[in-house]
């Protein structure tokens, strides 16, 4: 009976000492090199082989809601960049739509950055679910490269200031 009764106090012992709400998540980032096409969905994060010690995670899309027919459909996309202590949250950067209202394609740069050092994401292509009312974005094919300031004629790009 004491070997039973010892034999449940140790399984409830173990049992309540480990729980998995006390363990913290660890969030493991793939690695890209600039310019290499990779597909990201909201919340993924990637390290590069050629800029050690840099994040990029994308943290998603807003829909677009359409409110009126001149209006141009444009993502908006989140984005955070991580190097050392630092770290830069952009909110608000726009990809618009090509000029196919029938056949819509957003595509387009967005230009950010981190300790005064300037990057250009190139958003290739954006997946998206089109409704009777909104475009809701997926996700996207990217390249992330060094600022290039050819894509600095708007766009739809929102320049960044460090």
């Amino acid at each position: 009976m004491k070997k039973t009764a010892y034999l449940l106090i140790l399984l409830l012992t173990l049992g309540c000492s480990k729980s998995d709400d006390t363990q913290e998540e660890v969030s493991v980032c793939l690695e890209k090199n600039f310019l290499e096409t990779f597909v990201v969905e909201p919340n993924d994060c990637f390290t590069f082989k050629d800029r050690p010690g840099l994040t990029f995670t994308f943290l998603g899309f807003e829909p677009y809601t359409k409110t009126h027919p001149s209006n141009g459909p444009h993502a908006i996309i989140s984005t955070r960049l991580e190097e050392g202590n630092e770290t830069y949250e952009y909110f608000g950067s726009m990809v618009y739509a090509g000029h196919d209202r029938e056949n819509p394609i957003f595509s387009g740069p967005v230009n950010t950055g981190v300790k005064k050092i300037s990057y250009t994401i190139f958003f290739d292509t954006i997946e998206f679910t089109e409704t009777a009312t909104q475009f809701i974005f997926h996700r996207a094919t990217v390249r992330f490269g060094y600022y290039d300031s050819e894509f600095d004629r708007n766009s739809g790009v929102t320049k960044s200031k460090f």
